[in-house]
């Protein structure tokens, strides 16, 4: 069998399909990534034989052009690979492959992550044939036989079982925003863990240019920390801790929930179509996570929440009580399995 999965942009988009591509690979069946530049950052070992497309989004009348021109490569790399299947995973990278196999009426599969369907799989979804969702009741995403929640892989669904709960520990506040960063991240929410007056543990992801700020400002309260750019070990920094405080992107928030992890959600305010709010919304009504709006977020108000956290156990636990309730295992082999699947019908 031969694959293409074409993801692109974040690594909300690209990680999952990187799960995915991996657990494929143990049945034999040869993968081929289609992505740009900023994806293929994301790609690890895939990178190597990936197509590299260039897509402009700098206006909409380049990205329509661009889009049309992998358009059109990518229908003659699918008649000449003779392909099995196409996988999309979101993103504008997805769109030229998925919309090509689609063309030459081939089978394709997309992945949802997002409470919102995103515009890329809005438009893939008309003629996919199976579409499978991260979170149920997926809005402006009709409903169809071919939908199927199956819930978003994550990089560590085989580390969800050996959470490091040390006993009398300090209390450990992990603070990340992933691809979507944000000054906040580095200056407002320092802020706060500075005036809690409390022994704690900070771990930061900050913006490059903030990192030696951060770190001076820890120093000098005494602060134990650890200071990144880029957490390569965050799955180890996600045992260690007993809050969280991220964006909303669905990588975060099924990570979030696999941990099983008290979190404050910040959603990017400037995401599209509100997926980070209405994914944030899905652990606030279902009482999991604290949430901030952006707009209205400040030093003084997040120490208040954090306060809040570390001075009553019994909502940390109800919270982790919650959270487990949420939990889907085996997800990335589920997803795998509907894509063999596929492969093996005769649609």
């Amino acid at each position: 069998m031969k694959i293409i999965i074409a993801a692109g942009g974040t690594g909300g988009h690209v990680f999952p399909a990187v799960c995915v591509a991996s657990e494929l690979k143990k049945n034999n069946i040869a993968i081929l990534f289609a992505t740009d530049k900023r994806g293929a950052k994301y790609l690890g070992s895939f990178e190597k034989e990936a197509i590299i497309q260039n897509i402009n989004t700098s206006s909409r009348l380049k990205l329509y052009f661009s889009l049309l021109i992998n358009i059109v490569y990518a229908i003659f790399y699918l008649l000449k690979s003779k392909c099995d299947c196409v996988i999309g995973f979101g993103g504008y990278p997805s769109v030229p492959y998925v919309l090509a196999a689609q063309i030459l009426r081939k089978k394709t599969l997309i992945h949802e992550q997002n409470a919102v369907i995103g515009k890329a799989n809005k438009l893939l979804s008309l003629f996919a044939s199976k579409i499978i969702t991260s979170f149920e009741n997926t809005k402006n995403l009709a409903k169809s036989q071919k939908v199927k929640n199956i819930g978003m892989p994550t990089r560590f669904e085989n580390e969800y079982d050996s959470e490091e709960n040390l006993k009398n520990k300090k209390f450990t506040i992990l603070t990340f925003a992933g691809s979507q960063g944000a000054r906040i991240f580095s200056k407002l929410i320092t802020d706060a863990l500075l005036s809690l007056e409390k022994d704690i543990v900070a771990y930061s992801q900050v913006l490059p240019e903030d990192k030696d700020f951060v770190e001076c400002q820890y120093r000098k309260a005494q602060i134990e920390y650890k200071v990144s750019d880029f957490f390569h070990n965050i799955g180890d920094l996600y045992k260690q801790a007993d809050l969280v405080i991220s964006r909303s992107g669905a990588s975060s928030v099924f990570e979030i929930i696999g941990f099983g992890k008290p979190s404050i959600l910040i959603p990017y305010k400037k995401s599209i179509n509100g997926d980070q709010e209405e994914n944030a919304k899905f652990l606030l009504k279902r009482n999991a996570a604290f949430v901030i709006d952006e707009a209205e977020i400040s030093s003084q108000k997040l120490k208040k929440i954090i306060l809040e956290v570390i001075n009553n156990p019994n909502q940390i636990n109800s919270m982790k009580e919650n959270l487990k309730k949420l939990y889907i295992p085996n997800i990335t082999k589920k997803l795998s399995d509907e894509i063999i699947s596929l492969i093996n019908s005769k649609l």
